[in-house]
């Protein structure tokens, strides 16, 4: 019985040696159980994958771009946005020793005779960490949560209040003049 293919799936003995790169266009059903269509996730996924093949390990950077339509937590109006997010896992011939890699990497172990790689799960994964804890629209003039005048009242508010001073809040006063 055949191998149903992955959308994101690499077929390693087809790789040379160096840089070669792959870009896979998906839809949110492809990635089954994420639920990702009710997420917000509603056009085409883009995938990239740059793969840099040597003798005894092979290097992927994943990169997810995708369109969500997100709803504000504050006022509910639907807040468009793209959503990127990148990734680098190397997959290592040998069994990796502890403490041997560096820790900012994710190192995976993979049989030299092994077919395929399918970062369909990766990609899936990343795309749902890609998803903001809090969603909050900042031009719909229904919602201002984030408004310019109301944020420059609380500044001149401040301003009037703040009579007696600590040295570290003149310091820090003196630090914001500095910034902006």
């Amino acid at each position: 019985m055949p191998k149903s293919k992955s959308p994101v799936e690499i077929r390693i003995s087809t790789l040379a040696e160096g840089v070669n790169e792959f870009h896979f266009k998906c839809l949110a059903s492809n990635f089954e159980g994420r639920q990702l269509a009710e997420s917000g996730f509603s056009d085409g996924i883009d995938v990239l994958v740059a793969v840099q093949k040597g003798s005894d390990e092979i290097a992927l950077t994943i990169k997810t771009s995708a369109s969500a339509l997100l709803t504000c937590d504050r006022c509910l109006a639907p807040v468009p946005q793209v959503l990127t997010n990148n990734l680098n896992i190397i997959y290592t011939f040998t069994p990796p020793f502890d403490g041997e890699h560096d820790r900012g990497e994710e190192y995976r172990y993979i049989a030299k005779n092994a077919e395929y790689i399918d970062l369909t799960e990766d990609a899936g994964d990343m795309l749902m960490l890609s998803l903001p804890m809090k969603v909050t629209c900042i031009d719909n003039p229904e919602c201002k949560l984030y408004s310019t005048t109301e944020v420059q009242e609380n500044r001149e508010d401040s301003k009037h209040t703040a009579e007696g001073k600590s040295a570290w809040q003149e310091s820090l006063e003196a630090l914001k003049r500095d910034i902006v």
